[in-house]
């Protein structure tokens, strides 16, 4: 028995010829695992891009993304939910500092909430209207940060 097997890509199929999981790399050379799900659609996706940050997208049925998992070439762990049409709705991260953060989007793409604890655990909640303007911050005399 060979202890390596090399390829540039491996296809995991059902008993009827069905693709069910990719092994590879993809144009840019970057590795990825996909698994694909009853309608042919990937569903789940594990890979490191060309900037070397890693990164698990978790699709619906449609194979539409929904959650993305990744860490960010500063170190920045993010986690970010899209609405059924792929757009951000949300992301949540937590700075380098320690300081989580959590934004929420409109539709447009627009930030328009955001709570999460600074450097020295305080938190802060602040609101912002369609223009991206500040509208509201608690506590009233902390700076905005988004």
């Amino acid at each position: 028995m060979p202890k390596t097997v090399e390829a540039e890509r491996f296809v995991l199929k059902d008993s009827n010829g069905n693709p069910k999981a990719v092994l590879g790399v993809d144009h840019e050379g970057s590795p990825q695992l996909l698994m694909i799900g009853k309608t042919g659609q990937i569903r789940i996706s594990l890979l490191v891009d060309g900037e070397d940050e890693p990164s698990i997208v978790v699709a619906d049925p449609t194979g539409g993304r929904r959650i993305e998992l990744s860490v960010l070439s500063s170190g920045v762990p993010t986690v970010n939910l899209y609405d059924i049409d792929g757009n951000t709705r949300a992301t949540l991260n937590v700075a380098n500092t320690g300081a989580p953060h959590l934004g929420l989007v409109d539709n447009k793409g627009n930030l328009r909430s955001v709570v999460c604890l600074n450097e020295e655990g305080q938190p802060l909640v602040q609101l912002f209207d369609e223009e991206k303007k500040p509208v509201f911050r608690a506590p009233p005399k902390s700076s905005f940060i988004a």
